[in-house]
């Protein structure tokens, strides 16, 4: 069986854009009840490579590769930028806020799935994390010791060939 092949990480930037009239899906984002209350801004940035099925080992390898520190170095960047952007000029903030209540949430009440009374389900896990939980401390990142998670764990990359005993 051949494998497909792949574009790579992107060279150059698509620029901004309009987030589109009819989503179908992207990645989540993890901000949950947060972007319902107030605005937020979603940035995309090269550290993977286009294509990759989402949440499976190959993608997350991709991450852990020295090209996409790059692109999450380049991208805090962006993020670094664009806060200083906010700090600094006031009338971004306000339009951000206008277009929050004008135009986003104007015709949307949020109503959170968790109640204020609704206690976390701490216990759903409990087992495993009990089974797991002293084996998983060997593989904590140690950024004091090493320079990378990959270093940690003794993992030469790139690895072009198997390592020869």
């Amino acid at each position: 069986m051949e494998a497909e092949e792949r574009e790579g990480l992107a060279t150059e930037l698509d620029g901004i854009q309009e987030p589109p009239e009819k989503p179908i899906s992207g990645g989540s984002d993890d901000i949950g009840d947060v972007s319902w209350n107030v605005p937020t801004v979603t940035l995309g940035y090269p550290s993977n490579v286009k294509g990759l099925q989402g949440h499976h080992w190959s993608s997350a390898m991709a991450m852990a590769t020295p090209i996409a520190h790059k692109g999450a170095a380049a991208g805090a960047k962006v993020i670094a930028a664009t806060m200083l952007d906010l700090l600094q000029n006031e009338s971004l903030v306000e339009d951000a806020w206008r277009y929050f209540t004008e135009e986003q949430s104007k015709d949307t009440e949020y109503v959170p799935f968790i109640g204020p009374d609704d206690p976390p389900a701490i216990e759903k896990n409990a087992a495993t994390m009990a089974a797991y939980r002293d084996r998983l401390k060997a593989l904590y990142y140690d950024p004091s010791k090493y320079d990378t998670y990959l270093d940690q764990l003794g993992i030469a990359y790139p690895q072009l060939h198997k390592p020869r005993n």
